[in-house]
């Protein structure tokens, strides 16, 4: 019998998972979206039971992470043929007809109820996304200046290219059960803080402007603003919940026909190679993002060379910076360098 026809109900769980060990993220993110994709939110309980049995078990970044799985990615397949490799056998094998049939339902009835929360998690987070876009815009547009101070500036020893500064502090409070984004500034704030809930719960959140720190607006291929990135003295870099960073950057130093385009990771990376070649620089916040900014970049300036600089360290596994940084420059045509400004990111 194949691994995606063996009978299997969330009764079985808790057996098969002895099976696998949960100490790989790997293999704890696989198996968390096998089993949401095949029983949804009801396969949460046996996913954070089994989870616990790892030494680097968090519960609160558990459920995190669960909620994150949103579509439908790795297969109740994989899972099992984690478990059948690992010695697990399934009690029950062999199916009469009336069993094949019922199986057959319940898998179906199973697959429509998942779908439906599919659909429902990415409703909400397009009303979300489209809501934290808009109130971003409102506090880049008020409340930002083009001048400051900035200690974490200063440290990195860079300049300010199209980022916003805070005379006064401002809050984003996020509410996903009311679908309800706010903007809270100056004296106002306490407003918001004397009004939370104890505990506050966890459909709520919010992120904090202070003056010292800066706003770096985060725009997608049209030039749409979509999230901020918020980096306050002591080099702490937060985003909204909701926001949107796939895709999304920030230029340095726009020019109408450069004859070089460098894309980097963080704000004083890029800043750093503006500052000390004159291209500009698209910022892409992270390895993860290079890729789809190299894209949009090579779109917008077709007969540019395109720098890909990378963050080489040798230490972290698989090196995502220089693999990252390497592909995004066979993606786009371009090249892949990796500069050493110390402690710029």
């Amino acid at each position: 019998m194949s691994d995606d026809k063996i009978p299997l109900q969330l009764s079985d769980l808790p057996h098969l998972l002895q099976y696998i060990s949960p100490d790989s993220r790997d293999t704890w993110v696989e198996v968390g979206m096998g089993l949401k994709a095949e029983f949804g939110q009801d396969g949460y309980g046996p996913w954070n039971v089994w989870s616990q049995s790892s030494k680097s078990y968090d519960g609160k970044a558990a459920l995190t992470v669960w909620k994150s799985f949103k579509r439908v990615g790795t297969s109740m397949g994989t899972v099992l043929k984690q478990a059948l490799d690992a010695g697990w056998r399934p009690e029950k094998t062999e199916m009469t007809a009336e069993e094949k049939k019922r199986f057959a339902v319940e898998a179906e009835a199973r697959r429509k109820l998942r779908q439906a929360e599919v659909e429902a998690d990415e409703a909400l987070l397009e009303e979300m996304r489209a809501l934290v876009a808009e109130s971003c815009q409102r506090i880049w547009d008020e409340h930002c200046q083009a001048d400051g101070k900035s200690a974490y500036l200063d440290r990195k020893q860079v300049g300010a290219f199209g980022i916003g500064f805070f005379n006064t502090t401002v809050v984003l409070s996020i509410d996903d059960h009311n679908k309800r984004c706010q903007v809270w500034s100056g004296s106002s704030t306490m407003q918001f803080f004397n009004s939370l809930p104890k505990p506050r719960p966890a459909s709520l959140s919010f992120l904090m402007f202070k003056p010292g720190g800066v706003a770096i607006p985060l725009r997608d291929f049209a030039g749409k603003l979509w999230s901020l990135q918020s980096i306050n003295g002591q080099g702490t870099k937060l985003f909204p919940k909701y926001g949107r960073k796939s895709g999304c950057f920030h230029v340095l130093g726009v020019v109408d026909s450069p004859a070089v385009v460098a894309v980097a990771e963080g704000y004083a990376t890029a800043a750093s190679i503006h500052m000390s070649s004159g291209w500009p620089v698209a910022m892409a916040v992270d390895s993860g993002n290079l890729v789809n900014v190299a894209r949009s970049v090579r779109a917008i300036y077709p007969d540019a060379n395109i720098v890909i600089a990378g963050d080489d360290d040798p230490n972290a596994p698989g090196n995502p910076g220089r693999t990252k940084a390497e592909a995004a420059a066979l993606e786009v045509g371009g090249f892949a360098a990796f500069p050493d400004f110390g402690e710029a990111a």
